[in-house]
């Protein structure tokens, strides 16, 4: 979805259009497993407030992915709610290392400035309160906002980190690869004798 900034009025703008197969499936693609199989359209709302941009955004998607255990595949239906606060690039302050190491300091340094109550602490607090919220935004060019890479950042995030089939799945036999979910193929039955010890079996003991 591709939004131009001046299509953003002052009481907002929402837009809902279909999510293209190829942005899903570039996002699956640096997962394990992950396929598509259907989506929803995205639905997203815009606010402009002080040179900024709100976005919200939400939609479903029905994946699959193979079992950890016996491989079949699983139904995965995602859910995806989003909102971000975006910012012109000319907005956004330069990021540096020394920049991020004064940002960790007024960071950590807060609580102590809270507590002690002065107006010189009140105005470092409110500064650097400023420079955390417009780091932690999403850049944009100033004219147009993409949210297809936005799409594919909140798939990835929506991914289980495992999928079995049912939490009593038994897997796959290690010997024979038989699905142990429908039959016991009996391997699991029978005791591997070392080689080196097979020999002992035969050696009866003298009372």
């Amino acid at each position: 979805m591709l939004v131009k900034i001046e299509e953003i009025q002052d009481r907002g703008l929402k837009r809902t259009e279909p999510i293209k197969a190829e942005v899903l499936k570039s996002a699956l693609a640096e997962s394990e497993g992950f396929a598509l199989v259907s989506s929803t359209p995205l639905s997203a709302s815009f606010k402009k407030v002080s040179g900024r941009v709100f976005v919200t955004g939400k939609f479903t998607a029905d994946l699959t992915c193979p079992c950890k255990r016996c491989t079949t595949d699983v139904p995965v239906p995602i859910d995806v709610d989003f909102s971000l606060r975006m910012i012109p690039e000319a907005m956004a302050p330069k990021v540096d290392d020394e920049t991020d190491a004064a940002v960790d300091r007024r960071a950590l340094d807060k609580p102590r400035r809270r507590a002690q109550r002065k107006e010189d602490d009140d105005e470092a607090d409110s500064a650097a309160s400023f420079e955390l919220d417009e780091i932690d935004a999403e850049p944009f060019d100033g004219k147009t906002i993409d949210l297809d890479p936005v799409v594919r950042e909140q798939v990835l995030l929506a991914l289980p980190v495992s999928v079995v089939c049912r939490d009593d799945c038994k897997g796959l036999c290690t010997t024979c690869g038989q699905d142990l979910n429908e039959e016991d193929c009996g391997h699991g039955k029978v005791k591997e004798v070392d080689v080196r010890l097979a020999k002992l079996k035969d050696i009866k003991l003298k009372n």
